[in-house]
């Protein structure tokens, strides 16, 4: 598993700097929404699909929490 070094490698693999805030906010809440039903039908938290889900989901958390570091200085 590779780490994302910083916001803009994390932005320029996951295609997210077009995002505003409330878009990013929405991807989240969908990649989470997908990973619930997952398990509702039955899926390991260890399954494959799931823990794609949660790399996604890790990718965007990256770039919200870039976005509200920068706007705490």
């Amino acid at each position: 598993m590779t780490m994302l070094a910083n916001r803009k490698e994390a932005c320029a693999t996951l295609g997210l700097d077009h995002l505003d805030d409330g878009a990013l906010h929405n991807s989240m809440k969908n990649i989470q929404s997908q990973m619930e039903e997952a398990v509702r039908q039955g899926a390991s938290l260890t399954s494959e699909y799931i823990v794609q889900l949660s790399q996604q989901l890790d990718g965007y958390v990256v770039i919200a929490q870039t976005r509200k570091m920068r706007l705490n200085r």
